[in-house]
């Protein structure tokens, strides 16, 4: 499996130079629309293309699914790559975004990476192995006060018909903890809330790529992840949450009355 690891550090690292090559030269001021959509299809696919290619050259019998380029092969052993989470911030150089590559073998996620190239901050773990960032054991934040928690979650960007469901539910939320934050970028949350910085994370709606990677170093810092319903499709419904279990099973009771 540590073969696996550093193949997938050395793809994120190789897209992460991609990425901050290209930050800043298109600005939403400075461009039509579609000028800016094909800059972020551009830098997208550059992006996935290295990830894979790399992965390919060491593992070319493994297949592949990727945000932009869609599944190619079929094996066992399969690649999820999101090449670039975060993608309005990135267009508005609002300094959060990431790179998110998993692996999962069978129907099991057992390898997870997420890379911060502005910090050179990189979160990873191995089924079993425990969860890591730049190196370092991590672990979710366990004995606080929910008074205390600052939390993580995302606005329905994807299904806007629902957000006002979203809000009532955000309410009763924001009121069980300190504080909520959104980012935008729901593998770095998780990768935050698995390094103790949130106490959880919630968003529906997500795809595979978004969570897969982040929900194992989530899992593996000590944390639970489970789906709006208190059960474990959150990687076939993409809606999540992560972080410290009795502060979830809160989280779960609540949405469970919206969603």
């Amino acid at each position: 499996m540590e073969r696996f690891l550093e193949t997938a550090k050395k793809s994120a690292l190789l897209a992460g130079e991609i990425l901050l090559q290209n930050l800043g030269k298109i600005t939403p001021d400075k461009a039509e629309e579609k000028k800016l959509n094909d800059f972020v299809s551009y830098v997208d696919r550059r992006s996935e293309e290295i990830i894979r290619q790399t992965i390919k050259d060491k593992f070319p019998e493994h297949a592949f699914l990727g945000e932009e380029e869609g599944q190619r092969g079929e094996n066992p052993f399969l690649w999820i790559v999101d090449p670039l989470d975060g993608t309005k911030n990135y267009l508005h150089q609002f300094p959060m975004f990431a790179i998110s590559i998993a692996l999962k073998r069978e129907d099991e996620v057992v390898l997870g990476l997420v890379y911060e190239p502005l910090r050179k901050d990189m979160f990873y773990a191995i089924k079993g192995k425990g969860a890591f960032r730049n190196g370092e054991k991590i672990h979710i934040v366990k004995e606080l006060s929910h008074k205390r928690a600052l939390i993580a979650t995302a606005f329905p960007f994807r299904e806007k018909d629902k957000f006002p469901q979203f809000l009532e539910a955000f309410r009763e939320i924001y009121y069980l903890v300190s504080d909520i934050r959104r980012g935008g970028v729901a593998a770095l949350d998780l990768a935050y809330t698995g390094a103790g910085i949130f106490s959880a994370f919630y968003e529906f709606g997500l795809s595979i790529w978004d969570i897969a990677a982040g929900s194992l170093i989530v899992k593996e810092a000590g944390g639970v992840v489970l789906d709006f319903k208190g059960g474990k499709d959150y990687l076939k419904t993409g809606n999540i949450v992560a972080g410290e279990e009795k502060l979830v099973q809160k989280i779960v009771e609540i949405l469970k009355k919206y969603f």
